[in-house]
């Protein structure tokens, strides 16, 4: 099951986009427009066009949200590693790092506020960012995280003469320390998702059905099939 629309939610709108251009919408929950343009509806029409709304609203943020808990999780564990030490200019490439990092992991999921945005794809690929993307990424930035804090205590140590010595397993059991963290608390998140998998095809075959009655109603959505039972 998939999505094959980029999905932009707002408290007044409802977007459909392909390639970042919206297909149509909906506003207030109520209001049908096709390529800006506004679409008469009966009562019947806008009863499904309101039942699809609710249902988009039920099932996209809480999606996001999963995604999106998971990428702060880890990013959260290693600024926190990153507090306080280096000077400004290292702590301005680690933020850079970590800012860019950021927009890898997100672009495919988005919350800002009550504003939520989920890309194209299936339940299968999400589960697959979460136990395989994700995990891979924030391993590769821990590692390196965990390295450059030794190299700033290193600068620090040797401008006040002090002796420091690092050896390798120094290096990297600190590194093991803060994975194990971040993949204990992605573990949590994709049990989550596994957990309310049932709960998501059900919501998405109700959509599934409602969007083809939709379509049946009003021909021009028939170019734009949002819900997929891939």
């Amino acid at each position: 099951m998939a999505f094959r629309h980029g999905i932009l939610i707002s408290p007044e709108q409802i977007r459909i986009q392909t390639s970042n251009r919206t297909v149509f919408q909906i506003n207030h929950d109520q209001d049908l427009f096709i390529r800006g343009e506004w679409i008469t509806l009966n009562p019947a029409e806008q009863e499904l066009v309101r039942q699809y709304a609710q249902g988009l609203r039920k099932f996209v943020p809480e999606l996001v949200s999963i995604a999106v808990d998971s990428v702060e999780l880890g990013l959260t564990a290693i600024e926190n590693m990153l507090a306080g030490i280096g000077n400004s200019s290292q702590q301005q490439e680690w933020q850079a790092l970590i800012r860019e990092t950021t927009y890898q992991l997100t672009s495919r999921f988005v919350r800002s506020g009550d504003h939520f945005y989920l890309a194209p794809q299936s339940l299968n690929e999400l589960d697959a960012f979460l136990h395989g993307e994700l995990k891979t990424q924030l391993k590769d930035l821990a590692k390196y995280t965990v390295g450059a804090v030794w190299d700033a205590l290193r600068d620090a140590l040797r401008q006040s003469e002090d002796n420091f010595e690092r050896t390798e397993s120094q290096n990297w059991q600190p590194a093991d320390e803060l994975l194990a963290k971040i993949n204990s608390g992605l573990d949590l998140k994709a049990d989550e998702l596994e957990q309310k998998s049932v709960l998501f095809c059900q919501r998405l075959t109700e959509l599934d059905q409602i969007e083809t009655q939709l379509q049946q109603r009003v021909p021009q959505l028939l170019a734009y099939d949002v819900v997929t039972m891939k």
